[in-house]
């Protein structure tokens, strides 16, 4: 079945102003000499140009962050090619060159990281994006310095670093939210501080809060608040300069959202109704806290820097959903999920001083603590489930200059993770108890070689192995054997080059990567008809990413991207409940779910400095499909972005719009007895921004 909307983009009468998608913007003079500025990343741990990582990574830089444009992880396929988000009611996932994680899995395969500690759950578990000094997006497997679920890659976010000196700024963003005859406002606000709190420390503090009714209207009950949203974000840091060796970042995270969960509806069958409209018999709404807290320790000692990261991550996920998003009398599905998370890490790393050598070398240990009470189905089965986590890794990675242009490097991490799981399972007044340990020790190694051509062209190739911890089957197991999975494994190889050509100001990069993926974690059943998580499956994907980023002039700038790739499941053999009975069939040859063949992205931006900027952009994807059986079909679609304001001394007022066409993306779709389900993507916003900083 497919769910293509046709694309309304034709007839776009939108200027496409020059934008680097990776890059910073000073202000802007009529002096001639103008170039791209460098950027600076820690993917490695290490302070270093981008263009001189052997690997695939993207950045994000502040002043981008900070428009509407750009500020959630749904902007992330403008930057980055070949990367898909899921951002609907049930769960908010990245796929990255086709790989991810088993519907409503806990863990991800795409690691998520604030101020340099991991989110267990994921972009699930993520704050709002706003005082950010920079997001990273790194491609591959990032297993040997980061570990456990960053089997396809990470998102590194950095908030902003409290200032020396005293400022504020505050933003307005009024807009409106437009589906069919539909419109509905939208508030959003922020404001923020920084500045010294005497000698040796400085402070900032910045909130956000959002709100809405959406443009969903539930045709049973006559209400609009079924995609409501309620939002506060809070962001604050502490900098302390302990002697003149070291220094101390202390930064909290803490956000909070409150929505309605009417937002889906049925596409196919006799429920069926248009965009936007539901048909509830249930209330169902969403409730989510995630607290993410940092202590980075830095000491240089004579030749060396020992660097320790204390995390702790509080995350509560409490939901009620309607069954069979319909009129049907069910009972809801209910959901209270409470997640924590203690880490440690200690770094010691090589200063650089341009010498042959440099290399870095640490350990990491955490302990994680779930609770999950899962209630579904009638007669009513009541999961309650405990989940324990302990880890321990040893990770380093050196490189070395076998010849003046030519850089070795290797890395390796040591990674033991032990997994308990019990589970209460109660049902019709019986109730079983059962459990599950799982054991895994992993190695995970890398090797690059990087070869710099002249000193403005670098090739490179990469060879890395990654890996996705098992789990537990929290919603589904029906006893011992079926509670539990193993972890999955992967290799990817990777080349490519990249280039700062025209005087600094082209960087260019074009990479080829292939991954393997064996025991791949999927849903199968069991006798009886249960669902359960299985390691029975191998999956391939091979492709091609481009990027270019170009300044013409002092003012225009453009950027445009492309990725092509190839995802299909090599082997997949499974059961499935057809009519009543269980038939065993084979997926082989199946596109991986969220796996379009080609993505782009082109776009560009003109800013005086002073006075008129602007900025706009098309993003697009070819078709792909929702599940691995190929029968849920997303056609191929493009989003319209586009901004216009003036800039004067100490404000900036813009209009803007996302989706500027209305397209029709959706976000989520399953089948279901009664037909096809789906989930409207955003709408088309259209929105006055105001900023005011001192």
């Amino acid at each position: 079945m497919s769910l293509a909307r046709s694309p309304r983009v034709a007839a776009l009468g939108v200027l496409l102003f020059g934008l680097p998608a990776q890059a910073e913007e000073p202000a802007v003079s009529e002096d001639p000499v103008f170039t791209l500025p460098s950027l600076i990343v820690e993917a490695r741990h290490w302070r270093e140009d981008a263009q001189a990582v052997p690997g695939s990574v993207e950045v994000l830089t502040r002043d981008r962050l900070e428009t509407p444009l750009w500020d959630s992880v749904g902007a992330l396929p403008k930057l980055s090619p070949n990367v898909q988000i899921e951002d609907s009611s049930v769960q908010t996932r990245i796929v990255v060159r086709g790989m991810t994680s088993a519907n409503t899995a806990l863990q991800d395969p795409v690691g998520f990281f604030v101020n340099d500690v991991a989110l267990p759950l994921g972009a699930s578990q993520a704050p709002a994006l706003f005082d950010i000094e920079r997001m990273e997006i790194l491609k591959g497997p990032q297993g040997s310095l980061f570990g456990r679920n960053t089997e396809a890659g990470a998102v590194r976010i950095i908030t902003a670093e409290p200032a020396s000196t005293a400022e504020a700024w505050a933003s307005l963003t009024p807009s409106l939210l437009n589906a069919g005859d539909r419109w509905q406002p939208v508030y959003t606000g922020a404001a923020g501080m920084s500045g010294p709190m005497g000698k040796t420390m400085t402070g900032s503090l910045a909130v956000r809060a959002q709100g809405t009714e959406g443009v969903h209207h539930n045709r049973f009950d006559d209400g609009d608040e079924g995609g409501d949203l309620d939002r506060f974000t809070f962001s604050g840091g502490l900098g302390a300069q302990a002697g003149d060796a070291t220094t101390l970042s202390l930064k909290s995270v803490v956000d909070r959202v409150d929505m309605g969960k009417q937002r889906m509806r049925y596409l196919t069958g006799p429920y069926a109704t248009g965009p936007y409209v539901t048909n509830y018999n249930t209330d169902a709404w969403d409730k989510k806290t995630s607290a993410i807290q940092s202590l980075r320790v830095d000491h240089a000692f004579d030749a060396l820097d020992l660097t320790s990261i204390t995390g702790w991550t509080s995350f509560h996920h409490d939901f009620q959903m309607d069954l069979d998003t319909g009129p049907l009398a069910t009972r809801p599905t209910e959901l209270d999920h409470w997640d924590n998370a203690l880490s440690q890490e200690l770094r010691l790393a090589s200063r650089e001083d341009g010498g042959r050598w440099r290399w870095l070398g640490g350990l990491h240990t955490y302990r994680q603590w779930s609770d999950i009470s899962y209630k579904a189905q009638t007669p009513r089965v009541v999961r309650d489930t405990t989940i324990t986590q302990t880890g321990l890794a040893g990770f380093g990675q050196g490189e070395v200059r076998l010849w003046d242009d030519l850089r070795l490097g290797i890395g390796t991490r040591v990674e033991w993770i032990r997994q308990k799981g019990d589970m209460a399972l109660t049902s019709a007044g019986r109730r079983a108890d059962f459990d599950a340990t799982l054991d895994t020790v992993t190695v995970l190694p890398k090797l690059s070689l990087a070869y710099d051509v002249t000193p403005e062209v670098m090739v490179y190739g990469s060879l890395a192995r990654g890996y996705l911890p098992g789990g537990y089957n929290y919603s589904m197991a029906t006893g011992a054997s079926s509670l539990s999975y193993d972890a999955e494994y992967s290799w990817t190889a990777e080349t490519g080059v990249k280039a700062r050509l025209w005087d600094d100001r082209l960087a260019a990069g074009l990479a080829l990567f292939h991954t393997r993926t064996t025991d791949k974690q999927i849903l199968d059943l069991e006798p009886g008809g249960a669902q359960k998580f299985s390691n029975a499956a191998e999956a391939e994907v091979s492709g091609l990413e481009g990027s270019l980023d170009a300044r013409l002039t002092p003012r225009w700038s453009l950027f445009g991207t492309l990725g092509l790739q190839r995802a299909e499941a090599t082997e997949y053999s499974t059961t499935v409940s057809r009519n009543g009975r269980q038939v065993a069939v084979d997926y082989s040859g199946k596109a991986l779910p969220m796996a379009p063949d080609v993505t782009w992205s082109v776009g560009g931006r003109y800013d005086a400095g002073s006075g008129w900027f602007a900025q706009a952009s098309l993003n697009g994807a070819g078709s792909s499909y929702f599940d691995s059986q190929n029968t849920l079909k997303q056609g191929a679609y493009i989003l319209a972005d586009a901004e216009v304001g003036y800039r004067f001394k100490g404000a900036e007022v813009a209009l803007w719009s996302k989706n500027l066409t209305g397209e029709t993306v959706y976000t989520r779709a399953v089948s279901a007895p009664l037909g096809a389900i789906v989930e409207d993507g955003a709408p088309r916003e259209v929105g006055l921004r105001l900023r005011l900083t001192w």
